[in-house]
């Protein structure tokens, strides 16, 4: 491959409701999503915590789409055909494994639930916070639509995602660096849920730290279990704190609770709720 080959076009159409723009903390979550992505393709391909490449951005470009171009570069100085191979390695295989998903193929045996997390939230929100994007060199482009979400789903063992809200306490938190992570632990249903947030509302998040919260956004479930594992968070707000509390009085109250419906439909129930 040579430079041009090894570019990286990451390119997002918006939504109607947006008259067809894409919000810009939504396109910046695209992009660190990407971003992260190809550290971790870098990770695995290096065998090492720390990336060597970096990523220069070299064309923007609005049309009916927002589309940004990334180059690669080698971190640490040596020859120009030795950076060169370490490119091409990473490149190749980031475009292969993007391809063997959208496929539905077998991928790497070395990619990671982590690395597969990360290119499920590129694709994240189609159909509500974007109509369609993609991922493409001069050689290849991956379509991020519903196959692939489908089908990065089904690595991940997940089985479900709806809209909705949960309610718990914010007990621990990572703000540091890329991975903008929180955990709830909600009085009924799952242990805990990890919530990750937008950018931007770090300091709304350390504000909320040791209160009882509601988060809204996309919940993802897994299987056999009804309570979700995972929330993309679009909002959140502190509850009242003596109201939240009294909710440890509902466990167990109502062993009947699911009536006539029987398990499948209850649990879709619960998944679908949007309280």
């Amino acid at each position: 491959m040579n430079g041009e080959s090894n570019l990286i076009k990451l390119a997002v159409e918006g939504v109607a409701s947006e008259e067809g723009h894409v919000r810009f903390d939504e396109f910046l979550q695209k992009l660190e999503d990407l971003l992260i992505a190809l550290n971790d393709v870098d990770r695995i391909v290096g065998n090492t915590q720390r990336p060597a490449l970096y990523y220069r951005l070299v064309d923007v470009s609005h049309g009916s789409e927002v589309a940004i171009t990334l180059e690669p570069v080698v971190r640490q100085r040596m020859p120009a055909a030795r950076a060169a191979r370490e490119i091409n390695a990473r490149h190749t295989r980031f475009f292969k494994e993007l391809s063997a998903i959208k496929m539905n193929e077998p991928v790497s045996p070395d990619v990671d639930e982590r690395l597969l997390e990360r290119l499920r939230d590129l694709v994240e929100g189609i159909g509500r916070t974007f109509q369609r994007a993609s991922i493409s060199n001069s050689e290849s482009r991956v379509d991020l639509d519903e196959t692939f979400e489908t089908n990065i789903r089904k690595l991940l063992a997940e089985e479900d995602s709806s809209y909705g809200g949960v309610e718990g306490k914010l007990d621990a938190v990572n703000i540091h660096g890329a991975l903008r992570r929180f955990w709830i632990y909600p009085r009924l249903g799952a242990d805990r849920i990890r919530c990750d947030f937008l950018p931007g509302t770090a300091d709304e998040i350390r504000d909320a730290l040791g209160h009882y919260i509601r988060v809204e956004g996309i919940k993802y479930f897994r299987a056999p279990n009804p309570y979700p594992y995972r929330i993309a968070v679009r909002d959140f707000e502190i509850l009242d704190t003596e109201e939240a509390t009294a909710l440890v009085d509902l466990r167990g109250i109502a062993p009947g609770a699911t009536g006539h419906m029987s398990a499948v439909d209850f649990v879709r129930a619960i998944r679908d709720e949007w309280d």
